[in-house]
């Protein structure tokens, strides 16, 4: 049974209340839920995408976000899983892309049904209840009569689909490009036909192109040519990036970010770098359009000048911020913390080459990267420790996300860093190793073994007027854990590594 232990209004032993803040509500203790065999990645990516056998992968679409473990034993009894480990059973286009990405060596196809249904959904007006704009891709995809858009409609006015995200798009160029470029077979899936959410039909080079105006008008809008976002309606997701909590964006003395005007996130513009790099190659090397090109590689070379000049402090030895925000008269503001995002940099040819500058930028990136205040058990911390709002069991605020540390991962090793990036693969694979999961995150702390949350905490912030959910358990089953499981796996495997003297051992 759920929800046994329901404490008084006190904070738990250790827990960090920050000025302003109280209890809420009482503390939710949940059961503690046992399983007694080490997951398979391979049975999950099948679960999460809807396919009997490896070969069907991406036959049936996308991945869905997160699924639970169906029943658990308990005390000998068999246990249903509770409703808050249920979260996020559909699509969410970010988090396909991720999927598909992560998993495009060994399963190419869930990349092309992934882009196809992302080109179906894409925008074709503006809509400000949706969020939809013209070219945008997708944040959330739910029936309107799913009870959870119903709850969203009446509590924060959202239209369905959602297209509350700003990072999803250039995700989308990128994986659709990656797939393409895979053999000269996949190129001619740029002239597959699909029909539009106004059904009208188009290629998937229609969709590459809308994207791509969506990105060069809004870089083009924008005063220092940054790809910011805003919330189009009072309740919208206020953080339109992966760290989407309304906390995770903030200023080195715990201040909020200003949500009332345009907030740029560092991994959104190596990310749009590295699209319109792709895209450029993309028009080259395909369509021989080598003026289209030329003017994708000027607005990315243009991008990475802007990155490095805004988005770099020389503070602490040097390392790239959070992102910025805006004062009330509009100027922008550096936010001044180390979080995990600065290691999305190594995995990007942003630094790339041999220049002084660029090397150095590199090597303190992954200096702070591998720091204590940073690295813990499980791999890298999503805001370093001694920052004021860190917390080890926050959703974004000093958890431990498994997608992240191996995107940091394949940095650290593409610079050269080997035996760290190989550590940080150890660390995940015992994160499932221990918790018998494939967990959405796992705690910050300073524990010498990977644990996850069992309490929801709740307080509530005097300061900023709200309710803050700072602890709550993870999605047993989340899609992006699985598929850097399952591609960490196939690349130890390549290696001919022996995953059972590889410290863990994962089916």
């Amino acid at each position: 049974m759920d929800n046994v232990e329901r404490n008084p209004l006190q904070p738990p032993m250790g827990f960090k209340l920050l000025p302003g803040e109280h209890l809420l509500l009482p503390v939710i203790t949940h059961e503690k839920r046992e399983f007694n065999d080490r997951p398979s990645s391979l049975k999950q990516i099948l679960r999460l995408t809807g396919a009997g056998h490896p070969d069907e992968i991406g036959k049936y679409g996308p991945s869905i976000a997160a699924l639970a473990f169906e029943t658990t034993t308990l005390a000998n009894e068999i246990v249903e899983t509770p409703d808050h480990l249920r979260l996020y059973e559909i699509f969410f286009g970010r988090d396909g892309l991720r999927v598909a990405i992560d998993l495009i060596s060994s399963f190419p196809e869930l990349a092309r049904a992934t882009t196809l249904k992302l080109a179906e959904l894409q925008g074709v007006e503006d809509n400000a209840n949706r969020e939809e704009e013209l070219g945008r891709i997708l944040h959330e995809f739910r029936d309107k009569n799913d009870p959870i858009a119903v709850d969203l409609t009446e509590r924060l006015g959202w239209d369905w689909p959602y297209y509350g995200s700003v990072d999803a798009t250039p995700e989308f160029i990128r994986t659709l490009t990656a797939y393409c470029k895979r053999t000269e077979e996949n190129r001619a899936f740029l002239s597959q036909e699909y029909v539009d959410r106004q059904g009208n039909t188009q290629t998937m080079t229609h969709a590459i192109e809308m994207a791509l105006a969506w990105i060069n008008r809004r870089l083009s809008s924008n005063p220092e040519g940054l790809l910011e976002y805003k919330a189009a309606i009072p309740k919208g997701i206020e953080n339109q990036v992966w760290k989407d909590s309304w906390d995770a964006y903030h200023h080195a003395d715990g201040t909020i970010a200003n949500h009332e005007k345009g907030i740029a996130s560092l991994e959104v513009q190596v990310t749009t770098y590295d699209a319109l790099i792709d895209a450029a190659e993309l028009f080259e090397d395909v369509f021989d359009q080598t003026e289209q090109g030329r003017e994708l590689r000027f607005q990315a070379e243009r991008l990475k000048q802007t990155i490095i000049s805004i988005f770099w402090t020389e503070d602490k030895g040097g390392y790239f911020v959070l992102g910025t925000d805006r004062d009330e008269h509009g100027q922008l503001r550096q936010m001044k913390i180390r979080t995990s995002n600065m290691g999305h940099v190594l995995n990007s040819r942003l630094l790339d080459g041999d220049n002084a500058e660029d090397v150095r930028m590199r090597e303190s990136v992954a200096s702070h990267i591998m720091s204590p205040e940073m690295l813990n058990v499980s791999g890298i911390r999503t805001l370093a420790s001694d920052e004021f709002r860190f917390r080890p069991g926050s959703y974004h605020n000093g958890s431990v996300w498994l997608w992240d540390t191996h995107h940091i991962a394949k940095g650290m090793r593409r610079h050269g860093y080997h035996e760290e990036a190989d550590e940080l693969d150890r660390r995940i694979l015992n994160v499932v190793n221990v918790t018998r999961m494939f967990p959405e995150y796992v705690r910050g702390d300073a524990s010498d073994t990977p644990s996850v949350n069992q309490q929801t905490i709740i307080v509530w912030d005097e300061i900023n007027q709200r309710e803050n959910k700072v602890d709550q358990p993870p999605q047993e089953v989340q899609a992006w854990s699985v598929a850097v499981i399952l591609a960490t796996k196939k690349r130890l495997e390549r290696r001919g590594v022996d995953l059972d003297t590889y410290d863990v051992s994962i089916k």
